[in-house]
């Protein structure tokens, strides 16, 4: 069971990193980031799978530039300091 949040969620990489609400501000700002430096604009939804965000988040797109890997490296950072802060 996922010990940041109370969804009864086992504790995956694609839980943590992609639904747990207790990342849910950082991961949007990041999101946000990585959406609006592929082009699109902030108000624009645009809905990916948790496989193409893994994708994002692992550096494996070509389209990745210094300012997205940088926002995944902070979202990625603050998830880790709050649940060293956590425990």
């Amino acid at each position: 069971m996922c010990q940041m949040c109370d969804l009864g969620e086992d504790e995956t990489v694609e839980h943590v990193i992609l639904e747990c609400v207790k990342y849910a501000r950082d991961r949007y700002e990041m999101m946000q980031m990585v959406l609006t430096e592929q082009g699109h604009n902030r108000n624009e939804r645009v809905e990916k799978m948790g496989r193409e965000w893994m994708v994002v988040l692992l550096g494996l797109k070509r389209e990745m530039n210094e300012r997205m890997i940088e926002a995944v490296n902070e979202f990625l950072e603050r998830m880790w300091r709050a649940r060293c802060t956590d425990d």
